[in-house]
């Protein structure tokens, strides 16, 4: 979320000379360069440290008192809520999905009733919803009552660092973490909705008739019931065919993507995965959900029943010894995910904004 809107932020001021904008902060002001711009106002919250680091807390109490002294013709609020009563006569929200709504078991109960509490009556107090695909958009209207008319989605894009690497920095990627030559990349913020376990071990049952390709898993494990993906990885490990990374350096992750043979996402709940058009630029092939071909609009190899290990299994057998089919899913990839921009999703933000 919070390279979304940093990216909107580097574009909105070369796209209209007639806003001011006035940024809220809970702590202190980033040191990005781009927040730095003549046409940006900063303000970091009042109040008792302890409690402005609620974040909830922060905006519902403390957040309108700021917003009231700036005058405001339009709040936005970029994580999913905004204040319930804000002196703010136009407020937008940014809802990127309601799956603690619609999912409450992957999250902890607290966070799951918090978010959808302040989520659902945030959006439908609000002028307007911003959200990443099709699918989300369908959700809100759904489950929190938003007409269609009121919701805008984004078309994201991946930012321009994403490309193909040499093979000097595949080498060393791959001797730093011990990398099989070739491998299957899961990479992410592994949820319980992503389905990492079953894709371990899918390719546990496939990886004998793949005898040169591993796979590589790399992520913070937030999954809530855990999953234990460290011990699910051993095996494959101690045969030196799977690598598990809780971690990857910023700098690191178009190596990782463009190391791989192919990189697999396959949600049963998100309706957009970054990670995939990110893996598209850098010139890999992606397989993924049903859930999820909608916003890569079909350029990708598609997995039926993610949370199914057999049918994965048997589509990592099909898919992945074919050279051919590699190659022509990764060039028709890359084509498409350079029709998308962030001057389009800026734009079509902020002349949401404009028609609120």
């Amino acid at each position: 979320m919070a390279r979304i809107l940093l990216n909107m932020l580097k574009l909105w001021p070369q796209m209209a000379d007639s806003h001011r904008y006035v940024l809220y902060f809970d702590e202190a002001v980033p040191e990005d360069e781009c927040l730095r711009h003549p046409y940006f106002e900063h303000r970091v919250i009042r109040g008792p440290r302890f409690l402005i680091r609620r974040r909830t807390l922060a905006e519902q109490v403390f957040l309108p008192t700021e917003i009231r002294r700036d005058n405001l013709d339009l709040f936005f609020g970029s994580y999913y809520s905004a204040p319930l009563v804000c002196p703010c006569p136009k407020t937008v929200v940014a809802a990127w999905d309601i799956s603690y709504t619609t999912h409450p078991r992957h999250y902890t109960w607290r966070a799951s009733l918090q978010m959808s509490f302040f989520s659902r009556r945030s959006c439908r107090r609000a002028e307007g919803v911003v959200t990443c695909s099709p699918y989300d958009g369908r959700q809100i209207e759904k489950y929190y009552g938003v007409p269609a008319l009121r919701i805008c989605v984004l078309r994201l894009a991946a930012d321009d660092k994403f490309s193909p690497m040499g093979s000097d920095r595949l080498e060393a990627l791959r001797a730093k973490y011990r990398l099989p030559g070739r491998y299957l990349l899961s990479m992410g913020v592994i949820l319980n909705r992503r389905n990492v376990d079953v894709i371990i071990d899918a390719f546990k049952e496939a990886y004998q008739e793949l005898p040169d390709v591993g796979l590589v898993v790399a992520g913070h494990n937030t999954t809530e019931p855990r999953i234990d993906i460290e011990g699910r990885m051993k095996p494959l490990i101690a045969e030196a065919r799977g690598a598990y990374i809780p971690w990857v350096p910023e700098d690191e992750l178009a190596d990782f993507y463009s190391g791989a043979w192919y990189y697999i996402c396959t949600s049963t709940v998100d309706g957009e995965a970054m990670m995939l058009k990110e893996a598209m630029r850098c010139g890999t092939p992606v397989i993924t959900s049903p859930l999820l071909e909608e916003v890569v609009e079909g350029h990708a190899v598609i997995l039926q029943d993610p949370t199914d290990r057999t049918q994965m299994a048997e589509l990592f057998r099909r898919v992945i010894p074919s050279v051919d089919l590699r190659e022509r899913n990764a060039l028709e990839g890359r084509n498409w995910v350079r029709t998308l921009s962030w001057k389009d999703v800026a734009r079509t933000c902020l002349e949401f904004f404009e028609s609120r």
